[in-house]
């Protein structure tokens, strides 16, 4: 039983300030220490955001299907521009070095307009919003990577007249595939918090839709319950991008193990 509990301390131990406010909030809402119009209680949100389950379960559908699709366009240009650059032609990367930095700068909101001219305001131009935030982690993090690799490495494989095709899929890929997965998740992080504010601007569904359109029509507590699913979303979605991040580099020592 001991053991149990440590086990379960150890696991809920990060919660409990979180635990602690989210009880502060109730309190205050419930005995009239703010103002229960602008600083609703938890169970009022919940319970009176006038909002179905499956109403709520379609905009989170629809924000999970966003996300997904840009940041596989990401991954599908991302990937093979960043061996590309790093690898296959080095000398493009230093030519293009300061003009990828000039654009990873440029804030996707931005770049919204522009895109809207092209694909429209709807859904094709939110994907591309988030494809843009989420190719600049991914592409750098993987470049990086491959510039990191260990030469001591290529040398051996080169050393036992390794080809190209050897190379990349023995060397390359399991030294670089820890930064991959990396920028996959920061990748997938940024893309999704862009997501919600392209949504509020050109979608017409979608958790960013639901906040904004309850903002504008003045109801407070969905507003609340649409952020408290965003935050919800965000967290299950980069929950499960760090196990799989852990799952597939577990063979890779940490920083205190290799020393």
């Amino acid at each position: 039983m001991k053991r149990f509990l440590a086990a379960a301390n150890s696991k809920l131990e990060g919660f409990y300030v979180l635990f602690a406010l989210l009880a502060l909030w109730q309190a205050a809402a419930t005995f009239g220490w703010v103002n229960p119009t602008y600083v609703p209680s938890i169970t009022s949100i919940i319970t009176q955001s006038e909002l179905t389950f499956l109403e709520a379960l379609g905009h989170v559908a629809v924000s999970l299907r966003r996300v997904v699709a840009g940041f596989a366009l990401c991954a599908l240009i991302g990937l093979p521009l960043a061996f590309m650059l790093a690898g296959a032609i080095p000398q493009l990367s230093f030519a293009l070095k300061y003009l990828l930095r000039f654009l990873s700068q440029i804030p996707p909101y931005i770049l919204y307009p522009i895109l809207a001219l092209f694909a429209g305001i709807g859904e094709k131009s939110v994907i591309m919003i988030v494809f843009w935030a989420g190719l600049w982690p991914l592409l750098f993090t993987t470049i990086q990577g491959i510039q990191d690799i260990d030469p001591v490495l290529v040398k051996m494989a080169r050393s036992m007249s390794a080809n190209q095709v050897f190379m990349f899929f023995k060397v390359v890929i399991p030294a670089v595939f820890p930064n991959i997965m990396r920028g996959m998740r920061l990748g997938f992080n940024s893309g999704f918090l862009i997501l919600i504010g392209a949504e509020r601007i050109g979608g017409k569904s979608g958790l960013g839709w639901l906040i904004g359109n309850a903002n504008s029509l003045g109801k407070v507590k969905r507003v609340y319950f649409g952020a408290f699913l965003v935050v919800i979303l965000g967290f299950a979605l980069n929950f499960l991008m760090q196990k799989l991040e852990t799952s597939v580099t577990k063979w890779k020592p940490t920083e205190a193990e290799a020393l």
